[in-house]
């Protein structure tokens, strides 16, 4: 074997450690930053019967990346359903508010602004058209 061509093994270690590097960015850039923001794209506009929302609460729609709250009867709000934290999906609804279980965080399901958690930022809103009964959402 010629000097000047790498033995497989150095080959083998170079690609490894090349890959593992990437891998390594790769998973630190997720976990990076200050939660500047969510990085969600806006969700296709759907449609949801009024009557899925409780009053007083909400709903969170992951196929649609929303979720859709009534604070009081008939009083609707929609926002996108990504933490503005670290971008995890939010969960649930709940008495504190919409939540990201991912690091505890609640938002207010009139305004979408963080009221307990790590978030600084408020949930992207989403427009809300009331027909009858139903919801046209984005």
């Amino acid at each position: 074997m010629s000097d000047t061509q790498p033995t497989r093994r150095a080959f083998v270690r170079t690609v490894a450690a090349a890959g593992g590097g990437a891998t390594l960015t790769a998973f630190l850039a997720a976990c990076s930053g200050d939660g500047g923001g969510t990085t969600a794209e806006t969700p296709t506009p759907f449609e949801l019967a009024a009557a899925q929302v409780p009053v007083g609460g909400g709903v969170v729609l992951a196929e649609h990346r929303a979720v859709v709250t009534q604070p009081s009867d008939g009083e609707f709000h929609a926002f996108i359903a990504i933490c503005t934290h670290k971008q995890c999906p939010l969960s649930s609804v709940e008495q504190r508010g919409a939540y990201c279980a991912c690091h505890s965080s609640y938002f207010d399901i009139t305004t979408g602004s963080p009221v307990a958690g790590p978030a600084q930022i408020a949930l992207p809103e989403l427009p809300v058209k009331v027909s009858g009964d139903t919801l046209h959402i984005g």
